[in-house]
C-alpha cells in the first residue's frame, strides 16, 4: 500500500473573505491493459476530499479523510476498488475542499497564519495487479486534468456557496505541489455518516424571510430542494435560537465579527429542479432562516435535516421512571454526538474546535454510551505530535500553533493521561497509552519547570464557567490536584505495562505534589481544602488528597456548602465532573437528584425548562455569546449508569454498587462489555429493591457486587 507523497493543486491562490475560490476537480484517465487481478487506491485530500470512480460517489465519509494540522500529521483513506475495474477505460475524479488546510473562518484561532496553510492539494496512488501478474502503479502528477467546480467557496465553519449556472470551463493541467511536512499515516477513524433525516416541525415568515424549525439542536446539514428560477439566490443562515420571537443567530459568532461570521449556506439555482447538499461543511443548529425564497415555495419539503456525526454505535442504555432524568440524558447524548465529527469538538456551530478539557471530561460517559476507541486513538496521534519541544500541549488540537499562551494548562492536558486511561478503564485496552507514554513523561518534566516555589501549579484554565465571579476554586488549587490526577494514572498505567523505572518517577511526582497540596492549600484541622466550596471539596474528596480518616469530615462540610447554595450546582466544569459522583458515593444520591432537579438558576433543570435539547455551555440564561451545544457538563450521564445502576467499569472488572434514589422507582441499564454484555435494573417492590443482574459466564470471574445503602434482593441473569 503506497502513501504518495506526490502532491498536486490546482493553484496556489489562498482564499479569503475578499477572493472566492472555486473547490477544484481533479480527473485522471485510466486505461487499463487487461484483466484486473487485484486494484486499491489510497488518496489524501487536504482539507477534504470527493472520490468518483466512472461517476459513482465511493468515499467512506463525509469531511474525508481528516481533519489535521498537516505539519504534525497527514492521513489517507484506502479503497479496493478491484470490483469497480471491470471495463477496459475508467475516469477517477475528486474534488477538493478547503478543510482545515485552508480555513479562513478559523481566524479566532489563528488557523489563517498557519505555518501549514495553503490552497487544497491531492494525492494519490491507484495500485494495479494484473489477471497475469503484471503490476502497474499511476499516481498523481502534473498531467492530471484539474478545472473549478460549482462549489465557489467552501469553508468548514462558515459554509458553502454553489452556483448550479456556474460554467466549470475547460479541463487544464494541475500543478505539482510541496507535500506537507507531517507524517503519512493511514487513517484509521469511523466514518461520519447520516445519522438521521428530519423535517421541520413549524415554519412562519419573518419579515421577507422564512423561518424553519427542526425541533432539536444539533449537527449536520441541510438539503435543498426546490423548483428554482434561473439564477434565483437561496440563502441559508443557521442557528440555535428564537430570542424575543426571532431568529437569533450571533451566539455562534465572535463579538466584532459579526458582519462576516456567520454560518451560512448559499445556492444559486438552475431552471428547474434543483437539489442540493453542502459537501464540505456542516453547522449546529435548530432553526434555518431561509431568504430568496417566495411562499409558494416555502413548503416542509424544502429542507431536510441530514443529522451527521462519527458513526460511533452503541455500547450501553440507561432509563428510569423520572422522566427528567431521562430527557437529562437524552440531551447529553445528542451533544456528545453533535460533538464528534472525527474527534471530539467542543461545540458544533461557531468553533468546531478539538478543545482538550472539553474531551477529557466527557470521555467516560462517551465510552460507556458509544464506541470512540479508533477515533480517541488516532485523535490522540495528532495531541502527541502538537506537543512542543517545551513538553507543553495547546489547548486545541489540532491548531496550527494557537493555544500555548492560553487555553490549556493541567486541567485541559490532561487530555494526555485521561484518553489512554479512559479507554484503559472502559475497554480493558493499554494500547492508547503505548502511543503517548513518552508524551506523558515529557509533559511531567515539563510541568516541573512550571511550579512554584511550594511546588504547586497555576498556569492554565481554571474551573470553567463556575456561575459565580471570581471562581471560587483558586487556580493553584484546581491546576495541582490535576496535576496529581495525571501523574497518578499515569503511574498506574506504566505499571501496567511494567515500565518500573517511569512508574516510580510518576509515583514520586504524584506524592510531592499531593504533599505540597496537603502542606500549603488543605487546613488538616478543618479538612477543608483552598476556596471552601463545592469544587474545592468534592476534587480533594474525589482524587484522593485527603486521607481515609478525613473523609467523614471533609464530606460533612462538602454537604454544608451544598446547603449553603440551596441545593444549586455551584461549580465549573471541574467540580461538576466529581461532585456528583462524591455525594452518591457517601449515601447522598437524593441530594444530587435533588440538584439536578432544582427549578431554580443555576441547574441542569434551567435547560429543560428553556425548551433546551442539548446541554448548553454555561448556566447563565441570559448570555448571547454562548453555545447551546456543548458536551463538558455531560458526566451526568455516566452517573447514572455508574450510580444509580451501579455498573462500574473498572478494566478487567466490572464493579456493582448501586445507590437508590427515594423518587426513583425503577432504572435499568447495561453496558457491552468485552467480557459480554452487562444489564442491570431494579425497582421497588412492597418496600423492597429488587435488583436483577444479568452477564455471560465469561463475565463472572470478573464481577465484583456490592449493595450498599439499601435492603436489596439481587436476582443473578
Amino acid at each position: 500500500m503506497i502513501l504518495s507523497d506526490k502532491f498536486i493543486c490546482a493553484g496556489e491562490k489562498y482564499a479569503s473573505f475578499r477572493r472566492k475560490v472555486p473547490a477544484p476537480w481533479f480527473r485522471k484517465d485510466v486505461k487499463l491493459k487487461g484483466n484486473i487481478a487485484k486494484a486499491e487506491i489510497t488518496v489524501c485530500g487536504l482539507g477534504f476530499y470527493e472520490l468518483f470512480i466512472d461517476g459513482k460517489r465511493i468515499t467512506r465519509s463525509y469531511l474525508a479523510p481528516y481533519i489535521t494540522n498537516s505539519d504534525d500529521v497527514v492521513f489517507y483513506d484506502s479503497y479496493d476498488i478491484t470490483d469497480l475495474l471491470v471495463n477496459e477505460d475508467h475516469e477517477f475524479r475528486f474534488l477538493l475542499g478547503n478543510g482545515m488546510q485552508n480555513a479562513f473562518g478559523g481566524f479566532i484561532w489563528d488557523f489563517h497564519k498557519a505555518a501549514f496553510r495553503s490552497s487544497p492539494k491531492l494525492a494519490f496512488a491507484i495500485e494495479l495487479e494484473y489477471s497475469d501478474g503484471e503490476k502497474e502503479i499511476i499516481e498523481a502528477d502534473k498531467y492530471v486534468l484539474t478545472r473549478p467546480s460549482k462549489i465557489i467557496r467552501d469553508d468548514l465553519r462558515l459554509g458553502e456557496i454553489y452556483d448550479a449556472t456556474f460554467d466549470e470551463g475547460e479541463w487544464s493541467f494541475s500543478f505539482e505541489t510541496a507535500s506537507p511536512k507531517g507524517e503519512k499515516k493511514l487513517s484509521q477513524v469511523k466514518p461520519i455518516v447520516i445519522r438521521d433525516r428530519i423535517s421541520p416541525i413549524k415554519i412562519w415568515k419573518e419579515k421577507n424571510a422564512y423561518i424553519y424549525d427542526f425541533g432539536i439542536n444539533t449537527a449536520g446539514v441541510c438539503q435543498l430542494k426546490i423548483n428554482g428560477r434561473y439564477k434565483q439566490k437561496v440563502k441559508l443562515t443557521f442557528g440555535e435560537l428564537i430570542r424575543d420571537g426571532k431568529f437569533f443567530w450571533h451566539n455562534t459568532s465572535f463579538k466584532g465579527s459579526h458582519h462576516k461570521y456567520v454560518q451560512r449556506d448559499v445556492y444559486i439555482c438552475k431552471e428547474g429542479e434543483n437539489v442540493y447538499t453542502p459537501t464540505f461543511t456542516y453547522h449546529g443548529f435548530r432553526y434555518v432562516k431561509v431568504e430568496g425564497i417566495t411562499k409558494d415555495q416555502a413548503t416542509e419539503n424544502l429542507l431536510t435535516y441530514l443529522v451527521m456525526n462519527t458513526e460511533l454505535g452503541n455500547k450501553g442504555e440507561f432509563s428510569c421512571d423520572d422522566e427528567i432524568i431521562n430527557t437529562l440524558h437524552r440531551m447529553t447524548l445528542n451533544s456528545t454526538l453533535s460533538n464528534f465529527h472525527h474527534f471530539p469538538t467542543d461545540c458544533p456551530q461557531r468553533e468546531k474546535n478539538g478543545w482538550t478539557a472539553d474531551a477529557a471530561l466527557s470521555m467516560p460517559h462517551t465510552l460507556l454510551y458509544f464506541d470512540p476507541t479508533d477515533n480517541y486513538k488516532q485523535w490522540l496521534v495528532e495531541i502527541c505530535k502538537a506537543q512542543n519541544s517545551l513538553g507543553a500541549i495547546p489547548g486545541i488540537v489540532p491548531t496550527g500553533g494557537w493555544g500555548f499562551e492560553w487555553g490549556n494548562g493541567p486541567a485541559w492536558d490532561s487530555v494526555l493521561t485521561e484518553l489512554p486511561w479512559q479507554v484503559w478503564q472502559k475497554r480493558n485496552d493499554i494500547s492508547a497509552f503505548e502511543i503517548c507514554k513518552e508524551n506523558i513523561i515529557k509533559y511531567l518534566k515539563y510541568l516541573e519547570t512550571r511550579m512554584d516555589e511550594k511546588g504547586l501549579l497555576a498556569i492554565g484554565l481554571n474551573d470553567w464557567l463556575a456561575p459565580h465571579r471570581p471562581t471560587k476554586a483558586p487556580l493553584i488549587l484546581t491546576d495541582s490536584i490535576e496535576a496529581y490526577d495525571i501523574s497518578n494514572k499515569a503511574c498506574q498505567m506504566f505499571e501496567a505495562i511494567s515500565e518500573t523505572e517511569n512508574a516510580d518517577y510518576c509515583r514520586c511526582f504524584a506524592g510531592t505534589i499531593r504533599n505540597n497540596i496537603r502542606k500549603h492549600l488543605f487546613d488538616s484541622e478543618a479538612c477543608t481544602f483552598a476556596g471552601n466550596c463545592q469544587t474545592s471539596q468534592s476534587m480533594g474528596i474525589y482524587y484522593g488528597i485527603i486521607n481515609p480518616d478525613e473523609k467523614e469530615k471533609a464530606f460533612s462540610t462538602l454537604m454544608s456548602y451544598v446547603r449553603e447554595a440551596d441545593y444549586h450546582i455551584d461549580t465549573g466544569v471541574l467540580g461538576a465532573r466529581v461532585v456528583f459522583h462524591v455525594l452518591a458515593e457517601n449515601g447522598e444520591i437524593d441530594t444530587v437528584i435533588r440538584m439536578l432537579k432544582n427549578p431554580t438558576v443555576p441547574s441542569y433543570m434551567q435547560w429543560i425548562d428553556m425548551g433546551e435539547t442539548g446541554l448548553c455551555e454555561s448556566f447563565n440564561p441570559k448570555s448571547d455569546t454562548d453555545s447551546h451545544n456543548h458536551h463538558f457538563w455531560g458526566n451526568i450521564s455516566a452517573l447514572f449508569m455508574e450510580q444509580i445502576c451501579g455498573l462500574k467499569v473498572c478494566a478487567d472488572k466490572i464493579k456493582i454498587e448501586p445507590f437508590f434514589p427515594t423518587d426513583i422507582n425503577k432504572a435499568e441499564a447495561s453496558f457491552d462489555s468485552v467480557f459480554g454484555k452487562i444489564s442491570a435494573s431494579w425497582k421497588r417492590e412492597n418496600g423492597k429493591v429488587i435488583y436483577n443482574l444479568s452477564y455471560p459466564e465469561s463475565a463472572k470471574e470478573h464481577i465484583e457486587l456490592s449493595i450498599n445503602g439499601a435492603d436489596a434482593i439481587v436476582v443473578n441473569g
